[in-house]
């Protein structure tokens, strides 16, 4: 029965998934073609877009001559006409000009790019056209007027004409002068008898403005033909400029395509990258770094530090013996006897202080006494573990600050840290770690791990996961060996090398969980930090 009930449940739930996608495609057939075709549209490269605009942009340049040209002929009430039009249209092309530039993506959307440059094509054009116009209008009037002046005067008074009258005008006045000159009584004789005076001056005043009129005539004529000339000359050397190439001529346009391959190029060279850079790095780098010389930081045969023969345990007492202080990192001071002397200890070494700083030995409580009792516990790390590794004198040891959790040394006579940089070293290059820090005792130190630490003897040499080891004695020789196998590796499972030290007198120090307690989020932000802390070997 539960069989059938379920084959029916199968069915009802794809009965509905069909429901759905049946009434979606009903839905969205009737558009589909118009979705297609502004699909097709949007998927044009910047070369397709400029091959396009080439074109439109070679029309409007041959209409625009083509137009020039007819304005030459146009009479002057019909290129005001013509120019009440352009007007028009130049209007309407900035509004798609500036439609064109909305929208979501409109300056990489290959319609919006085609509509915008068309409309800026369009502009251009339209602008040279109506300047063009504008220049016609004023020659094209002035011809008219001077077309309709020789046409009331089709004659033009010769030089000869306008001498022959001036010379008429010129005796006409002598006899007037002349007869000014004869004698008062034969001039009032003359006048009152014949009015020879009056008719005198009459004739004068008739050929001079004869002569006026004849000169006048003829510079308005030579004025109009002139006029004639300059109009002619006007339309003939009326040419439209050339538009801009620029419009079209953008090396930087880029499509919305354009920028979507390059983005999945770039997502596919960001995601292959490091997969290649493992297949280079396992089969290449890391037998280069595995025969690399292992290093060393002592000689054969020096003190190694002993352990305490106790595991690693949530808390561990330690008893002060005379002249011993004991410098407790914050929230690892459980508990402390009553009349043992305490103070703040700043630093854990001021010879490297940004190391104290980074590793968190900083502010420490110190204290000092003979048979003084101090618990050393993780207050705060539900997952750490301490164990205590006594360095004798005249041994060291390499460590990382940052496991510790407390130092017991003689009062006045602080313990030695000196730097150790490989930065020539292959492994140092490929685990990132380039720097080593060794402690002198005598000290006894106190480290702290996640979940436990085990110290262990390295009599037939030992191989430690990365990130796990937290310290070895100087005199072992310390290499790397390459991850066993590769396609943990190569998906991101196991790391390329793993720590090895050779068969030895001294010991390790293993951290049994470095991960443990930290959450995803807490340990990708914790794990950069420590990888950038294991630069510098802190």
């Amino acid at each position: 029965m539960t069989r059938v009930l379920g084959w029916l449940q199968g069915r009802a739930l794809l009965f509905a998934l069909l429901v759905a996608v049946f009434a979606f495609s009903a839905w969205a057939w009737p558009g589909l073609p118009q979705i297609m075709r502004q699909f097709e549209q949007e998927n044009v490269s910047a070369a397709q877009i400029s091959t396009r605009l080439e074109s439109d942009f070679a029309q409007q340049q041959a209409l625009l001559a083509q137009r020039t040209a007819e304005a030459k002929s146009l009479p002057a009430d019909q290129i005001r006409q013509r120019i009440t039009t352009r007007e028009d249209a130049l209007a309407e092309a900035r509004e798609r000009q500036s439609a064109a530039s909305e929208g979501l993506f409109a300056a990489y959307r290959p319609s919006r790019m085609v509509a915008r440059t068309q409309a800026d094509i369009a502009i251009a054009a339209l602008e040279s056209e109506l300047a063009v116009l504008r220049a016609a209008l004023a020659p094209r009037q002035n011809y008219a007027a001077a077309q309709s002046y020789l046409a009331a005067n089709p004659t033009m008074p010769t030089q000869g004409a306008i001498a022959a009258a001036q010379a008429q005008c010129t005796a006409a006045e002598a006899a007037v002068a002349a007869f000014d000159q004869r004698w008062k009584i034969d001039q009032g004789l003359r006048e009152t008898f014949r009015q020879e005076r009056t008719d005198l001056l009459k004739a004068s005043q008739t050929a001079c403005r004869n002569a006026a009129d004849r000169a006048a005539k003829r510079r308005a004529a030579l004025a109009a033909s002139g006029q004639l000339r300059d109009a002619a000359a006007a339309l003939t050397a009326l040419q439209a400029a050339d538009l801009p190439p620029s419009l079209i001529a953008n090396p930087g346009r880029a499509s919305l395509r354009d920028i979507l391959l390059k983005a999945l190029l770039a997502l596919i060279a960001i995601t292959l990258t490091p997969l290649i850079y493992r297949v280079i790095a396992y089969y290449a780098l890391a037998p280069m770094a595995v025969r690399w010389p292992p290093m060393r930081f002592a000689p054969e045969g020096a003190i190694p530090p002993q352990p305490v023969a106790t595991p690693s345990a949530i808390s561990v007492p330690i008893t002060l013996a005379e002249g011993e202080e004991a410098l407790v990192r914050q929230d690892y001071l459980q508990s402390s006897s009553l009349k043992g002397a305490k103070r703040t200890r700043w630093l854990l070494d001021w010879h490297n202080p940004l190391t104290s700083l980074a590793s968190g030995m900083r502010f420490l409580t110190a204290i000092s006494g003979a048979g003084e009792r101090v618990t050393v516990s993780a207050v705060k790390d539900p997952f750490a573990e301490l164990a205590i590794l006594t360095v004798p004198a005249d041994a060291a040891c390499i460590l990382r600050p940052s496991a510790l959790a407390a130092v017991v040394q003689p009062q006045g006579q602080p313990m030695t840290i000196r730097s150790r940089w490989r930065l020539f070293s292959l492994p140092a290059w490929l685990t990132w770690q380039w720097r080593y820090l060794v402690f002198h005792g005598p000290v006894r130190l106190v480290v702290k791990g996640g979940r436990g630490v085990r110290i262990e003897a390295a009599d037939h040499g030992r191989i430690v996961g990365e990130g796990q080891m937290l310290g070895f004695s100087t005199d072992l020789a310390y290499g790397v060996i390459r991850s066993e196998t590769f396609w943990p590796y190569f998906f991101g499972r196991e790391a390329l090398l793993k720590d090895k030290v050779e068969s030895g007198s001294g010991v390790l120090l293993i951290e049994e969980a470095p991960l443990a307690g930290r959450s995803g989020i807490r340990r990708g932000l914790q794990g950069a930090g420590d990888a950038l802390l294991k630069v510098f070997g802190v």
